[in-house]
């Protein structure tokens, strides 16, 4: 990546444009890791965004203000003088309706043919996130994830082992609670669920409320009956210990080989 980066870069400075581009360098999805990619925890929401813009962003500069991706196609918009057709949700990264943004918003759904579905509204110290389908576990079937996630193997072992600790159990649940309230500031890994506390149940009511008025806002349809009976199976564990040992065994000459290795996939056929 830092060679392609590199050459665009090197290419903008060849042709005299460096001093008048802007350039975003952006991640597609959270981590691909457990409880990252294809969930609304910190770790799958948060993307890198790195901007360079000279004479107009400043550099070794880092922005705490709460901002979204979306607001990317906002920002080269107003820029160009561009008017969109139809109202943007993004804001412009370099105005005050960025900086005094409240809260920012996600969703989960389908995700290959995993069902299931959760909203999160996120402020700079707390995060709700409305579960739509409970009776789910965490770990339904993703036939992407347990072909690619060597991790995912390691914690179903340890699981059907008894291996695990208290905080890393609670994500092997074979449901999940229809709320989670977390306190980021205080508990950045997001494993105390404070939504059925009774000190916290005026911050969840509050969260809620802007959540339910931003679906309402994008016309969220909620879960059909179709997709919540659909998918892949939402049985857990998604094998026995015998298989998951196995599955895991044949990740290790992967994850373990040589720098440059022309080693294929294990599981890149499967």
């Amino acid at each position: 990546m830092d060679r392609q980066v590199g050459k665009l870069l090197k290419r903008l400075e060849d042709e005299g444009l460096a001093d008048n581009t802007l350039v975003f360098l952006i991640g597609d999805n959270g981590r691909c890791m457990p409880r990252g990619k294809q969930f609304l925890y910190d770790g799958g929401m948060q993307v890198p965004i790195i901007i360079r813009w000279p004479g107009n962003v400043d550099t070794n500069n880092v922005n705490t203000d709460l901002v979204s991706t979306l607001d990317i196609t906002k920002t080269i918009l107003d820029i160009i003088g561009a008017e969109p057709e139809v109202p943007l949700h993004g804001r412009n990264l370099f105005d005050q309706s960025t900086a005094d943004r409240e809260y920012v918003f996600a969703a989960r759904d389908k995700m290959d043919s995993t069902h299931d579905a959760s909203r999160a509204i996120r402020s700079k110290q707390f995060k709700l996130i409305y579960n739509l389908m409970p009776e789910r576990p965490y770990l339904q079937l993703n036939k992407y994830k347990e072909r690619s996630y060597p991790t995912l193997a390691e914690m179903n072992v340890m699981y059907l082992k008894g291996e695990l600790n208290e905080d890393q159990i609670k994500f092997m649940a074979s449901s999940k609670p229809k709320y989670e309230l977390y306190d980021i500031v205080n508990d950045p890994n997001e494993l105390t669920n404070l939504a059925d506390d009774p000190d916290y149940k005026k911050k969840k009511e509050e969260l809620l409320e802007k959540l339910n008025e931003w679906r309402d806002e994008i016309n969220d349809l909620g879960v059909t009956e179709d997709f919540r009976k659909g998918g892949w199976s939402p049985e857990f564990p998604t094998r026995t210990l015998a298989e998951w040992e196995d599955h895991l065994e044949g990740f290790k000459p992967w994850v373990f080989r040589e720098p440059k290795s022309k080693m294929e996939h294990p599981y890149s056929k499967w």
